[in-house]
């Protein structure tokens, strides 16, 4: 046999070889035949961070002074500084108390909403008593508000103090924490 036919023999091998791994690969899975038609497209990720909203208590939520009877009795601050007293509590004028009041700053024209405890309890240094602040209200439309363009904003809040029959004289304290947060 001379150069010309051997090399016809050994293309043909080698064709019958690349068409046996051919058939072998698209039968294994190995090939995909739709790659020729694939696409792709470009995607843009991105993120705005905002400025922490800040939050100072600028006055406190104060009862005011008040006595007690022999029935207990509830004592309301409003939101916008009126109280009220019912059952066994008695205003006293020399103190009128105040509605709490909060300044926030953050990002500019962002809403937030506001929470509080479901329930605080206040305290007295000379014994254990105790009375449980509750029923939390602000000026804010359902506890939301949003911030002005300058990114400020302010509300204020009162709630209801339960006071038990012949509440224990004294100076009642308690610490409660209003959660601020964007939405």
């Amino acid at each position: 046999m001379g150069p010309v036919p051997e090399i016809m023999s050994l293309f043909m091998r080698r064709a019958r070889m690349a068409q046996a791994l051919l058939v072998s690969a698209l039968s294994l899975g190995q090939l995909n035949a739709w790659a020729q038609y694939s696409t792709s497209a470009d995607v843009t990720a991105s993120a705005t961070v905002v400025r922490t909203l800040a939050v100072t208590s600028t006055t406190d939520l104060n009862f005011g002074t008040f006595a007690s009877a022999s029935a207990p009795g509830g004592l309301t601050m409003s939101p916008t500084g009126s109280r009220q007293g019912t059952g066994g509590v008695m205003l006293v004028a020399a103190n009128t108390g105040s509605a709490a009041t909060v300044n926030l700053a953050g990002t500019p024209g962002t809403s937030y909403s506001v929470s509080w405890p479901s329930s605080v309890k206040l305290t007295v240094l000379q014994s254990a008593a105790t009375m449980t602040l509750s029923d939390f209200s602000s000026t804010l439309s359902g506890s939301q508000g949003t911030l002005n363009s300058g990114g400020t904003g302010s509300f204020s809040f009162g709630g209801t103090l339960s006071v038990n029959a012949n509440q224990p004289s004294g100076a009642y304290t308690g610490k409660l924490t209003v959660t601020l947060y964007y939405h």
